[in-house]
């Protein structure tokens, strides 16, 4: 007998009680949400050894610019690659969560379109992902790349989508550029951008606009206008991915916490100027409390907090607590700061109305894993009412790095198991 388990079990029976009192009682007619534990980068030669384990869902990784070298054109031994990895995991009796690689986009994305390529206001040009905010053009072109990969590769047999609109395939801007300049790079100054904005040429940092003075309420309006448009690029993949028939779970993968609203409300006092410590996440638009509401409120939207056990929070990855959601616009602003990244991001996505929620860890190079940060990772999710917790990264499971292994998941979903 395993002398870790007992304890184990009793922990993770604390915690399903704590998530009880968080959420409340479920109806009658509702069954309890089963969470699905898996991994990201899974390798499909583990599948079964992992689905033996307690694991149900594994990341399928597919490359756009591996799929489209060229426009138009399509690698069909890429393709059949890609399809033998999905049945790998199906076979295996595993989910099948798939991210189409629209943060990789093909190189010849950009001589196609150069009118379209991210632009901030100091000229700079960002290639690392397609411009889905403001572009036309790169939508009619991500369109026709999905719809190749369902026709070529099969999304009928892919559980959830992922998304996201930035480098990592999570919800934001583009980063700075790391040779760029300092201070907040808000990337709304290509030509179709400026076509939009509410005030065209008008530049962060300005107090004046054709002549007149600048208020800050139209600072407001423009930034308003920016987070705006970020959210509807959201919805605009939700829209694509539904229109080719998906019916499974949509994750918008939320990096950290972003900003708070004290920061919004400095930032535009200073006409978004680039000053203080939080400029960079101005720039890149991760206010998740003004976005989060704007997404589309479908059954399928399924919020997704990529900072399990990222080292937030005092105590260090806090869980949820029972009127966090109740606590989003009331709560002192010292006080939500110590709040983890999961804590934050998941009180404001239960108070913006959202049912479904889950987990990724925020992985090793955010955070280096430790000896009980599985266990964190499971006071997580537990005390969040999430539904499913991906671990990064599958590799993480096997190579000796610290607190994360095979067996320990493992054991952990098994203590899970018994608690319910």
């Amino acid at each position: 007998m395993n002398p870790a388990r007992p304890p184990v079990r009793a922990a993770l029976l604390t915690v399903l009680v704590l998530a009880a009192a968080a959420f409340g009682p479920l109806r009658p007619d509702e069954q309890p949400p089963v969470p699905l534990f898996g991994t990201l980068q899974t390798d499909p030669e583990r599948a079964a050894e992992e689905y033996a384990h307690g694991l149900r869902v594994a990341h399928l990784q597919v490359a756009w610019d591996r799929f489209e070298p060229e426009r138009g054109v399509y690698d069909e031994a890429y393709a059949r690659q890609v399809r033998e990895r999905l049945a790998s995991f199906r076979d295996a009796g595993l989910r099948v969560e798939a991210g189409l690689g629209l943060n990789h986009p093909p190189a010849w994305l950009a001589d196609a379109h150069p009118e379209s390529v991210w632009r901030n206001q100091y000229g700079e040009r960002s290639t690392n992902t397609p411009n889905l905010v403001f572009s036309a053009p790169v939508r009619a072109e991500v369109a026709a790349y999905v719809r190749q990969v369902d026709e070529r590769i099969g999304l009928d047999d892919v559980w959830a989508l992922r998304l996201g609109t930035d480098e990592n395939g999570e919800f934001g801007y583009p980063r700075p550029l790391p040779d760029g300049r300092d201070g907040g790079a808000f990337w709304a100054y290509d030509q179709q951008a400026q076509a939009a904005s509410p005030y065209p040429g008008w530049r962060p940092g300005e107090h004046s606009y054709r002549g007149a003075s600048f208020t800050e309420r139209q600072v407001r309006r423009w930034y308003d206008w920016y987070l705006g448009s970020l959210a509807d690029a959201v919805n605009w993949q939700i829209e694509l991915y539904t229109g080719l028939g998906h019916r499974g779970p949509l994750k918008l993968l939320v990096p950290g916490a972003g900003f708070y609203p004290a920061d919004r409300d400095a930032a535009v006092a200073t006409y978004l100027d680039g000053r203080g410590d939080g400029a960079r996440l101005i720039g890149q638009g991760v206010g998740f409390f003004a976005t989060l509401g704007l997404v589309e409120h479908r059954d399928q939207v399924q919020i997704t907090t990529t900072a399990l056990v990222d080292g937030t929070g005092r105590p260090t990855d806090n869980g949820c607590a029972p009127g966090d959601s109740g606590a989003v616009g009331s709560a002192p602003d010292a006080t939500v700061r110590t709040w983890s990244s999961a804590r934050w991001v998941v009180a404001v996505a239960r108070a913006e109305g959202f049912r479904h929620l889950s987990g990724e860890s925020a992985g090793p190079q955010v955070a280096a894993y430790r000896p009980g940060v599985m266990a964190a990772a499971f006071r997580q999710l537990g005390t969040c009412g999430l539904e499913g917790l991906m671990w990064a990264f599958d590799q993480q499971l096997y190579d000796g790095t610290l607190g994360s292994s095979l067996d320990t998941y493992s054991e952990l979903i098994k203590g899970w198991s018994v608690g319910r």
